[in-house]
């Protein structure tokens, strides 16, 4: 997990713009946009558009040629410019999408969170910051700068980007600065979004496919798996939090319920995580996995149990005949007899399912390992 990634888009969508009775269909954060419209050069300037040719025809196709172009990525390209995330295209300088965004200086790195709901396409800024107070003495300011460089210098907690242990993530305050109705939209999906005159807008999104941790396959391949067993899956450590609604009673972070082994662990020295969104948890960096179960004696409160305890130490291994969570033998025994140690073993027979998916709106997707399980619990891990 990193600590200092920011909350993710789809909670703070959620949470800051969306109005009563509205659904959040996607929401993403980008930055720096460049102009693919008929009429207007790259930087919105009259003249013709390195990428207008055939973009309608095109599609997708023209973020390719705008990184490659744009992104330093080819002859022509300027290895300063910053790489477009996104496009504004259109038939026309008046279109709706150029003319809405106008206000917006093209090529220029400013952070913006998208979100499209039931009912708008939304654009919004982070707030600033309020001024600091500037009506004392010299005097005055002089002892305050004295005083905060003497909390700074107590303060021995660990800082991660803006979030500090011991305290909850915080979520930075957007303001919606353009907003686009519904009626006014001919088609969105998470890639673009076409507006009825047929302009819009182009989300260059990179989404790769989890791919698996060869170190950890040949490690749990050599020294966990029994004769005539075959691997399945195998997770490298998730530092995080178990976030998750057991009994229906919502639990973020989740206490382990049953008993642990007898294991002495560092101070946790962790931020908190934010106030609970569940539909958006994979957007809080401090959570790595998410439990559902009618009751803490299910198979996946087993499993999150170890999770919750362990702080980063346990892993998720799954055969053709078991799951069960992993931890490092050295933990336990100072000269260990074996390279690991299992808890929390379940017959393969007893889960429903195993499936890589997607969890929360925000974009790019975030990828998680669900394993549902016959008793109706659920975990999903996040993947590294």
């Amino acid at each position: 997990m990193i600590f200092s990634a920011p909350l993710g888009p789809g909670h703070i969508a959620r949470q800051q713009l969306c109005r009563a009775g509205e659904h959040l269909v996607w929401a993403m954060y980008r930055q720096t946009f460049y102009y693919a419209v008929d009429g207007l050069d790259q930087l919105g300037a009259p003249g013709r558009s390195l990428f207008t040719r055939g973009v309608s025809a095109m599609g997708r196709g023209v973020g390719d040629l705008a990184l490659t172009v744009l992104g330093g990525g080819g002859d022509t390209g300027d290895d300063k410019a910053p790489a477009a995330d996104h496009l504004v295209f259109g038939p026309s300088p008046r279109s709706s999408a150029a003319s809405a965004l106008s206000r917006f200086e093209p090529g220029k790195r400013v952070e913006r969170l998208w979100a499209l709901t039931s009912e708008r396409l939304v654009v919004a800024e982070r707030a600033a910051a309020a001024p600091a107070e500037t009506s004392k003495s010299f005097l005055g300011k002089a002892i305050g700068f004295g005083r905060e460089v003497g909390k700074i210098l107590a303060d021995t907690r660990k800082k991660y980007g803006e979030h500090v242990e011991g305290e909850p993530v915080t979520a930075p305050a957007f303001e919606v600065v353009l907003e686009f109705p519904r009626a006014q939209i001919a088609a969105a999906e998470p890639g673009r979004v076409t507006f009825t005159d047929g302009s819009g807008v182009e989300f260059l999104l990179d989404s790769p496919a989890p791919a698996d941790d060869d170190v950890v396959v040949r490690e749990l391949t050599e020294f966990w798996l029994r004769p005539g067993e075959h691997l399945v899956l195998g997770l490298p450590p998730i530092v995080g939090y178990v976030g998750g609604v057991v009994g229906g009673t919502l639990h973020v972070p989740w206490t382990p319920a049953g008993p642990m082994p007898a294991l002495e662990l560092d101070k946790l020295r962790w931020p908190l995580p934010a106030p609970p969104s569940p539909p958006d948890w994979i957007d809080d960096p401090t959570l790595g996995y998410w439990v559902e179960a009618p009751a803490a004696s299910c198979a996946a409160v087993q499993l999150a149990d170890h999770f919750a305890f362990s702080r980063g130490n346990a892993r998720l291994a799954v055969s053709d005949q078991r799951v069960a969570v992993v931890y490092p033998t050295h933990l336990f025994e100072a000269k260990p007899s074996s390279v690991f140690t299992t808890f929390a073993e379940i017959p393969r027979g007893a889960v429903r399912s195993m499936e890589n998916a997607y969890a929360g709106q925000s974009l790019p997707a975030r990828p998680v390992v669900r394993l549902t399980f016959a008793d109706g619990s659920s975990l999903a891990l996040r993947r590294p």
